[in-house]
Parts: structure tokens; sequence; C-alpha cells
């Protein structure tokens, strides 16, 4: 693909000019991949950063036993693998080839030799770098504000919704559709392009992502219910 329409298309160059992104390129590391392949996946090692130059890639969470719920698609231009690369933790969700892909990779090691010649480019992508972080977890929170609103029927009860269930720390127990059943407090209500997710944490602290499609029956104690 042209290379100049590429990086039009990345925020992780903002404000540099071409000579300054040939510069900072020669650090990545191209490698291609086959559909369903993973590039990484959670709870990995790596320090890596990436960003798409040909297909796509979806970033998935492991939810419940072989559940992954899709946290978003990264297309031409997008990066992935950002907080790993900032604090060299293991990685918070999977990365998985959509089709044939080609990606480009920057090891976090390579990076801060560069800065040392190049303390102003490295300044630049960093600072994009963390933009890109404040703006996704902006979408996070407006997403959540639009979740709480909705409400759905708790088997049992009169209509409550998750904004009651949450400000009250109301238990609640959920029944699945894999015959599975989990009991807890519901944290937050996510909405993605998949549909609701719950964050609940259990009786022993355990914290799981439940999507709602995945849910049979929802009911609470008669107790809190009154209450």
């Amino acid at each position: 693909m042209n290379g100049e329409g590429y990086f039009e298309r990345s925020s992780l160059f903002d404000q540099m000019d071409d000579d300054e992104i040939k510069l900072i390129m020669r650090k990545f590391k191209k490698v291609s991949f086959q559909s369903g392949e993973y590039i990484f996946k959670e709870n990995d090692s790596g320090d890596m950063l990436y960003i798409v130059e040909e297909g796509s890639v979806s970033l998935k969470k492991l939810i419940i036993n072989d559940y992954e719920k899709t946290l978003f698609v990264a297309y031409i231009g997008f990066i992935f693998g950002e907080f790993s690369f900032i604090d060299g933790k293991e990685r918070s969700a999977s990365a998985v080839s959509e089709g044939n892909s080609v990606i480009l990779g920057l090891a976090r090691s390579d990076f801060d030799d560069f800065i040392k010649e190049n303390a102003l480019i490295g300044t630049k992508l960093y600072s994009n770098l963390l933009n890109t972080i404040t703006d996704r977890l902006r979408q996070t929170n407006e997403l959540y504000r639009d979740a709480i609103r909705w409400g759905i029927e708790a088997t049992g009860t009169q209509n409550l919704n998750f904004q009651h269930f949450i400000t009250e720390k109301v238990t609640i127990r959920l029944e699945l559709n894999n015959n599975r059943s989990i009991e807890g407090r519901i944290l937050q209500l996510e909405q993605s392009e998949a549909g609701y997710e719950l964050i609940i944490v259990d009786k022993t602290d355990d914290i799981a992502m439940i999507p709602y499609h995945a849910i049979v029956s929802v009911s609470v104690s008669q107790a809190e219910a009154v209450s």
C-alpha cells in the first residue's frame, strides 16, 4: 500500500513531518499474519506497540469459559498494544488477525534507544499515544453513562434498572445459558457493538464480564428487592 496514505490515517504520527515519520518507522518491524492467527494472547508478556498496515485486527477479552468479547476492531492505521508498551505488564486482551493482515511492531527497547538521539520525535509519538489512550477511555465513560440508564425485568421483582443494582450494591444471581450460574454484585454495565455486558464481582472478589445474551434470568433476594 502507499506509505503516505497510511501515515495520514494514523494518529500516532500527528504533528510529525515526513522526515520524522521516516526516522521512527525504521524502528518498526513488519510481520504478516493469517486469518484467525493471534498477534498476542491475553496475559502474555510483551512490550510491543502495533499498527495495522493491511487488513484488520480484533482485540478480544476472555469473559467466561471460552467466550471472548470483542472490545474493538483495529483497522488500517489503528494502533493497539499500547498499555503493555507503556507499563511493560501482561497483555490485558488478545489480538486476533481478521483475514490476512500486515502489522508493524515497535519494541519498547528500540523506542528507548531511538529517543536518546531523537528526543523531540519520541516526545511527539509518546504524546500522540497518550492522546489515543485518553480518547478511548473517554469513549468508555460515555458508553457507561448511557448504559446505566438502561434496565431489564429482574425475575421475581418489579422493573428495576441496573443503576439501582450498582448504587445500592444489591446481590444478584445470574442463570446463564451454559447451565452455569454466578452470584455477586454488579460493578457496572457496558455497551459495545457486541451488545451489553455486566461486570460482576462475586463472593470471592473475583471479577467477571458476562454478555447479556448469555443470561437466562436475573434474580435478587426478597429482602433486597423490597429495600
